[in-house]
Order: C-alpha cells, then sequence, then structure tokens
C-alpha cells in the first residue's frame, strides 16, 4: 500500500497490479479481517487533500472495495467503524475523476448501515457520519442523488438518544448538506418540531443542528422558516433552560446575523431587550 504513494509511474503501477492480485486471492468470506489493516495502512499513506498516485489510476480504488463492504455490511462493530473511516481516508485522497466510480458503491451501504443504526454503537455512527461528511464536502455533485436519503439520515441521527457525539456530527452534516441544498425549509420545519417535542438535552442538539442549517443555508430560508427560527433563539432566554440550551441560542442568533436573516426588530419583537 505505501507504494502506492510512490511518484513513480511504473512503481505504484506495479504496487497497485500486486495489491489487486492479493485481495482477489482472498475468499469472500475470509476479507473482514482486511479492514482494519487496510484502513490503517490507507490512513498512512498521503495525507488528507493530496492525492495518491496509485488511487488515481483506472480503478485505482477498486481492490480495496470488497474489503470495506464487507467490513460496512457483515464485519463487526470495530470494522464497521473502520470501514467507513476508510471511504472517508479515499476520497480525501483521490482525485474527483477516480473516485466517482466508487461513489454508489460506497454511499448505498453507507445508507444502508445509518439507516438501521439503532442497532450500531455510536463510534459507527459517527464514522458513517464523518464519512458522508467528507463525501458532501469534497464530491458534493457526486453524491447529490443521495441528497434526500441523507438529509434524512442527518435530520434522524441529529436526534439520536443514545450519543451527543453523534448528534453533534449529524449536525455538521446537516451543514455540509444545506450548502448545496436550496431547499432549506422542510428541514428548518422538521427540526423545529423536534426541538420543541424532544427533552432538553437533544432539544438542545437540535438547536445546534438548526445554526448549522441556517449558518450553510441563510441565504434560501423562506419569510416563515425565519420567524419559526426567531421563536426558537427567543425561548431559549423566556424559559427556564439550562446554560448549554441558552449558549447554543446565542450561537444560534449568531448564525442568524452571519446570514443576515435576523433583525434587531425581530430579537425585540420577543421582549428580549437589546
Amino acid at each position: 500500500m505505501s507504494l502506492l504513494e510512490d511518484p513513480e509511474i511504473g512503481v505504484h503501477t506495479a504496487a497497485w497490479t500486486a495489491f489487486d492480485a492479493f485481495v482477489k486471492s482472498v475468499p469472500k468470506d475470509e476479507l473482514e479481517p482486511l479492514v482494519v489493516p487496510l484502513r490503517r495502512s490507507i490512513e498512512s499513506t498521503g495525507a488528507p487533500g493530496t492525492t495518491v498516485p496509485g488511487f488515481n489510476l483506472p480503478k485505482g480504488v477498486s481492490p480495496t472495495v470488497p474489503i470495506i463492504i464487507a467490513g460496512l455490511t457483515t464485519g463487526s462493530n470495530e470494522q464497521r467503524e473502520q470501514a467507513a473511516y476508510a471511504i472517508g481516508d479515499l476520497v480525501q485522497r483521490t482525485d474527483e475523476s477516480a473516485i466517482k466510480p466508487f461513489v454508489v458503491p460506497f454511499t448505498g451501504p453507507l445508507i444502508r448501515v445509518a439507516t438501521q443504526a439503532t442497532t450500531y454503537p455510536p463510534q459507527v455512527k459517527t464514522a458513517i457520519l464523518s464519512a458522508l461528511t467528507s463525501m458532501l464536502e469534497r464530491i458534493p455533485a457526486f453524491v447529490k442523488p443521495f441528497f434526500p436519503q441523507l438529509q434524512r439520515t442527518f435530520v434522524k441521527s441529529a436526534s439520536d438518544p443514545a450519543s451527543s457525539a453523534v448528534r453533534g456530527k449529524a449536525a455538521q452534516a446537516l451543514g455540509v448538506l444545506m450548502r448545496n441544498q436550496p431547499r432549506v425549509d422542510p428541514v428548518v420545519t422538521e427540526l423545529i418540531v423536534g426541538v420543541k417535542g424532544s427533552e432538553e438535552g437533544i432539544a438542545t442538539s437540535l438547536v445546534g443542528a438548526l445554526a448549522e442549517v441556517v449558518s450553510s443555508g441563510s441565504e434560501n430560508l423562506g419569510e416563515k422558516a425565519r420567524e419559526a427560527c426567531v421563536d426558537v433563539v427567543v425561548e431559549a432566554f423566556r424559559d427556564s433552560h439550562s446554560g448549554e440550551w441558552i449558549l447554543v441560542g446565542l450561537w444560534f442568533f449568531c448564525a442568524h446575523v452571519g446570514g443576515r436573516t435576523l433583525l434587531r426588530s425581530d430579537w425585540e419583537a420577543g421582549g428580549i431587550s437589546v
């Protein structure tokens, strides 16, 4: 794997040929144990944002696919986690044109595992969200067909009952998605419904998700959605909430101001002096 990084064409091509032959020699039911070593090897090859010559070859990523898919679909929790991180690592180390053929084979299983996420520990969920976020950041045009499923997955994960880390990662992912998604209002409405119907810890995380969405998609925010957001911010100060809720409310306020969508008059209309 390390020789895939070699700048000499003959070297990284020979390394790829050997790697491909090795993976093809392994029976399909014995691929899972290779997941963790593969991820460690990818992580130590090149650096995020710098492409690896061997991955940029025609079908350069293909030898990793059966190992990663085996880890995601039939592996242990650790193997699922590392398989997801491996996808993110590959996306960050491969030219867009070279990774394009593998977007569907990777994204489909990630979403399927994510939608069954209640059966997996937070580490697996966080790894999946991290991989999907990397794809949205680096190759948004290629994952556009999956935007509806990604939106549902991220909104659901933003209210994960077991882990604030998962909720935070989902909020970040929603923010990245909204950079490329013109229809912001339905997401805002769904999150606000969640805020009003959830216990404080989850509601606080959902307010954070709202801040990410508004910060990224403020230009596409409609008037009614904006007014509903104002109500959420004002409520943070009117009712008896924890300090964390109030801090997130302030963050949300700043996100609005950064997007030039929350006016002084809105704030005062809620009964808050400024």
